[in-house]
């Protein structure tokens, strides 16, 4: 399902880096400046390159498209390449348009598929470093900066990846997302080219 397959995505980089942990002090000093800077962000564009690593797939199928996020939750994913595919969360609900189709999910009616709509974006704004309720959440130097390592509470998103790691940059923004299955399989997402709080287009975020 493809929309399974989109919600085990959003990545970091590699398993192999050096880290090494924040102090209790040095942990909340970061988390408090990711959210203040999360709290000045009304809007937020960005480039991305997607990879999935699978152990039975050889090589690392690649996809590339636009991230764009509006405050305080919508958000869309569209991808360009090699296929032309969107999904929208806007207003408690999922948009998906595949091939020239639109389908809808009422994420208020799903517990599920709600979670994983505030997970996504709050992975992209930050805001995830809040819910300590839904989320282990532990801290570590890597790759010249800081990654959280997220590991979801509730045994359903459980079941569906064990891990999220965010990395983010001595500016303390997101720089990239993985998200963990069970298996040890994972994708990863590097964005560039990000934009903060320039204007986007209503037209972007209509379905």
């Amino acid at each position: 399902m493809r929309i399974i397959n989109f919600l085990i995505l959003l990545c970091g980089f590699s398993f192999y880096a050096q880290t090494s942990d924040l102090s209790s002090s040095e942990k909340q000093a970061f988390k408090a400046n990711v959210i203040e800077k999360s709290n000045d962000i009304k809007s937020f564009s960005a480039d991305f390159s997607q990879k999935r690593h699978m152990k039975m797939m050889e090589g690392n199928p690649e996809s590339r498209g636009k991230v764009y996020y509006q405050s305080p939750n919508t958000l869309k994913w569209e991808y360009l390449s090699p296929y032309q595919y969107q999904l929208l969360f806007k207003e408690s609900k999922l948009f998906i348009v595949e091939e020239g189709h639109l389908s809808e999910v009422d994420l208020a009616s799903n517990k599920l598929f709600d979670k994983m709509g505030e997970m996504v974006a709050g992975s992209m704004n930050g805001q995830i470093l809040k819910a300590e309720k839904d989320f282990e959440i532990n801290y570590h130097y890597a790759e010249n900066g800081v990654r959280a390592i997220i590991i979801p509470r509730d045994p359903n998103l459980k079941n569906m990846f064990s891990e999220i790691w965010i990395n983010f940059n001595t500016d303390h923004l997101i720089r990239s997302v993985k998200l963990i299955d069970p298996s040890g399989d994972f994708t990863e997402i590097s964005m560039k080219n990000i934009k903060i709080n320039q204007p986007i287009p209503p037209s972007v975020f209509q379905n």
